[in-house]
C-alpha cells in the first residue's frame, strides 16, 4: 500500500487560502467558499492543490523525494494551525 499524507482534516489549509492565485475563484475573505460546516462540500472533485499526494506526484516528485515533501508540508501544517489557534491534537506528525 502507498504511504498517504496523514491529513488531520482540521481545515486551517481551506480557510487560509488568501494570496493563492489560482485559488481565487473559491475564495471568500480567504476562506474556501467549498469549506461547509467544516468539510469539504466538493471533496472528490477538490483542486489539485489541495490533494497533497497527487500534487506530490504531478509536480513536485522531480524536485525531492516524497518524505522531503511531507515533512515541509506537515511543517506548515503544523504552523498554520498553531497561527490560527487550532486545537493540538490535529497537528501532523511524520
Amino acid at each position: 500500500m502507498t504511504k498517504k499524507f496523514p491529513c488531520t482534516k482540521c481545515g486551517a489549509c481551506c480557510s487560509s487560502i488568501e494570496g493563492i492565485g489560482f485559488l481565487e475563484l473559491y475564495n471568500q475573505n480567504g476562506v474556501c467558499v467549498n469549506l461547509v460546516e467544516g468539510e469539504c462540500s466538493i471533496y472528490t472533485d477538490r483542486p489539485l492543490l489541495c490533494r497533497i499526494d497527487e500534487t506530490y506526484e504531478a509536480v513536485f516528485s522531480v524536485y525531492m523525494s516524497k518524505e522531503e515533501f511531507y515533512t515541509l508540508n506537515a511543517k506548515a501544517c503544523n504552523e498554520l494551525q498553531e497561527r490560527l489557534g487550532i486545537d493540538e491534537r490535529y497537528r501532523v506528525f511524520i
